[in-house]
């Protein structure tokens, strides 16, 4: 019979492995009681048991039996164990088992191709989450315990990081950069998958939440081994056909917008790889450095007076091509202009939600002059860029496949965009089970984009502040917005026009008028 009530052995090594696998316990009676009994954690336990056997005294002369029980059993074993443990043990061998940890947590991010991590640290549990392919999801599941996410952060930052803003407290932000040798993947030119053994560059950041809780968030900043060529980004060939006109012009100003992680800072590094041995100078400044594009690159820590620093220093410095980054204060974004102005060719990113927006984020936001942004030729390309999910290839789903499965919702949502936008025969949507191939029917991201190549017509419109008649204006010109991009792109069957939604506003554009009317449906 199952003693439900026997304690858990407790060791780090031992949490660790229950944390990690959530289906397995050792009891001090020498009891591994486990709900799923191919569970890793079975062997992995008998072997920490076997290698350090005099640790765990009650144990000894006993042979470890394997008795199955019922998930619920197991969590409430685990969650219990976590009210025995009380306050951080920093000792040389709970130091070890967080290491491995931490190697443990980001291999597995690096294995699964993602971007991002999130730790994140609440008042009874430890969540740790992944960004793949734009998407948040678990690592592993919930660790019911706060301790846990506590000594993995201040790990990270106390024994890992470089660069940081001192000592982790919980109740303090931070920031700082992590180097870690981990085994990463690479495509050979056959298209086969290979492991290589490299540094990998991890930016994080600690932010302070309610109840002694906080996030902190790792940033893979060296994922890609190479630079994807301008043509692999998702852009049409006009889209690539004017970012390389941009780039042999003699002088002025690209600027590209899009959220965090939209694929700007990429796709402006695809472009100066295009013409670093064209016999120009190119130098960068980068709050940090990304991608190494092989080039003259210089790193800032996110101080502003630094920044400005290095561009009036790179005065000195004979340059022909240069790109800041991102421009967030008036300084920043005077010496873009100023030096596109002045014979080099600049690129920049910024934060905005359209092409269109950056005259009015540099005009108002920055406080840029209007008559600086309209000078002529001083201004060239406007790019704006969004990333979404591309649909498998091997499971996606067509209309008449995938339409009985529709919640109402749905269906209304379809029938509008279908009345403004004709669906075509390739209108391809996700299977939400997904495959072996994908994660829930989609595998890998594209770009939406949109490009404004300035004339003297857009000028007139944006010195008056006239940016409703500017985009009537764009229109009639045959300007292609983001929306466009999208709808051609879900045409094609390239991705799913619902998940195209949640990063592209208007494909089920829905007049205020019919808003406003259900408001008190309900009350009628």
């Amino acid at each position: 019979m199952i003693n439900e009530h026997a304690d858990v052995l407790i060791s780090d090594e031992l949490k660790s492995i229950y944390f990690e696998s959530q289906d397995t316990v050792l009891t001090e009676e020498g009891v591994l009681l486990t709900c799923n009994l191919d569970s890793n954690a079975i062997e992995k336990i008998k072997q920490v048991i076997a290698t350090h056997y005099q640790d765990y005294p009650s144990l000894l002369g006993k042979v470890l039996k394997v008795v199955h029980t019922d998930a619920l059993t197991i969590t409430e074993m685990i969650e219990r164990l976590t009210r025995q443990v009380q306050g951080p043990r920093w000792d040389d061998k709970t130091l070890s088992t967080i290491g491995r940890d931490v190697v443990d947590m980001l291999s597995k991010t690096v294995e699964r191709g993602a971007s991002d991590i999130h730790i994140e640290l609440y008042a009874k549990e430890t969540r740790l989450l992944i960004r793949v392919d734009g998407r948040l999801v678990e690592l592993r599941k919930a660790i019911p315990e706060y301790e846990y996410g506590n000594n993995l952060i201040g790990y990270l930052f106390n024994e890992k990081a470089q660069d940081t803003d001192g000592d982790f407290y919980v109740n303090k932000t931070n920031n700082g950069r992590i180097v870690m040798e981990l085994d990463t993947p690479y495509k050979d030119e056959n298209g086969e998958t290979h492991w290589v053994k490299r540094d990998t560059l991890w930016r994080i950041s600690y932010i302070y939440a309610k109840d002694k809780g906080g996030q902190a968030t790792l940033r893979w900043l060296n994922k890609d081994l190479t630079i994807p060529k301008l043509d692999s980004l998702g852009w049409e060939p006009g889209h690539v056909a004017a970012m390389r006109a941009f780039m042999r012009s003699a002088s002025g100003a690209c600027l590209m917008a899009g959220q965090v992680g939209s694929g700007k800072t990429t796709a402006i590094a695809s472009a100066l790889s295009e013409v670093k041995d064209s016999g120009r100078a190119i130098n960068t400044i980068e709050d940090p450095v990304e991608v190494d594009i092989g080039v003259m690159q210089t790193s800032v820590q996110g101080d502003n007076d630094e920044l400005d620093a290095l561009v009036r220093l790179l005065l000195r410095h004979d340059g022909d091509i240069e790109f800041h980054g991102e421009m967030r204060t008036q300084a920043g974004a005077m010496a873009v202009c100023r030096k596109a102005e002045t014979g080099q060719l600049m690129l920049a990113t910024l934060h905005t939600s359209s092409a269109s927006g950056i005259a009015h984020t540099m005009n108002e936001q920055m406080a840029v002059p209007l008559a600086l942004i309209t000078a002529p030729d001083l201004m060239k390309l406007w790019i704006y860029q969004t990333l979404v999910r591309t649909l498998c290839p091997h499971c996606s789903l067509t209309l008449a496949q995938v339409q009985a499965h529709w919640t109402p919702n749905e269906r209304v949502q379809f029938e509008r965009w279908q009345s403004v936008y004709e669906g075509s025969e390739t209108l391809r949507f996700r299977r939400r089970e997904g495959c072996e191939h994908c994660i829930e029917g989609e595998k890998g991201r594209t770009s939406l984009v949109e490009m404004i190549v300035l004339d003297d017509e857009d000028r007139h419109y944006i010195i008056k502040k006239d940016y409703l008649n500017w985009g009537e204006a764009l229109k009639k010109k045959g300007f292609k917005s983001v929306l466009d991009h999208a709808n051609l792109k879900i045409n094609r069957g390239e991705v799913d026009l619902f998940t195209a939604s949640e990063r592209v506003n208007g494909l089920f554009e829905q007049a205020a008028s019919s808003v406003y009317a259900t408001f008190f449906e309900e009350a009628r």
